[in-house]
């Protein structure tokens, strides 16, 4: 019999998701990023040990632009807390296995959020690379990318 017609089950390495007040507002504000992902935009400046990145919100929408840095808030909370987030993805599993080597810095802007990403180990910094590749198809994609293991490549 062929396989290969068959979806990959996800297997949750590090938990899944939670059920608790934290979980449930944080997976809200992740799902309304998808559903206006067109309304969003992502720059990033790679730089030797990691990225500096600008997130915007294009349409201006002043309750979108909270989301955005609720959202990037609340993963930095739950990854200093070691809260996994998309415990069935492989690149977010790593990152998570190397949370302490990553240092990051934010910035609240009128329409957005500038996140900074680093790493002294170089490993790291090509993670963060890789992560910053999977957000970028997260604006660009929507729900398409978020269902697909990081980072997603179109043709998936």
């Amino acid at each position: 019999m062929d396989f290969t017609n068959f979806k990959k089950a996800k297997v949750f390495k590090r938990g899944r998701g939670g059920s608790d007040p934290q979980h449930i507002a944080d997976s809200k504000l992740y799902h309304e990023l998808l559903v206006r992902h067109e309304e969003i935009e992502r720059i990033t400046k790679e730089t030797e040990s990691g990225i500096e990145t600008i997130t915007r919100v294009t349409s201006k929408d002043q309750e979108l632009i909270k989301i955005l840095q609720d959202h990037a808030l609340g993963m930095k909370k739950r990854f200093d807390g070691n809260r996994a987030i998309r415990s069935w993805d492989p690149l977010f599993i790593e990152l998570f296995d190397h949370r302490e080597q990553i240092n990051m810095n934010y910035e609240m802007l009128d329409d957005g959020i500038k996140v900074t990403l680093t790493s002294d180990d170089e490993k790291v910094s090509e993670l963060i690379k890789l992560h910053d590749e999977t957000l970028h198809a997260f604006v660009k994609h929507g729900f398409k990318a978020s269902r697909h293991e990081s980072p997603y490549r179109e043709d998936n």
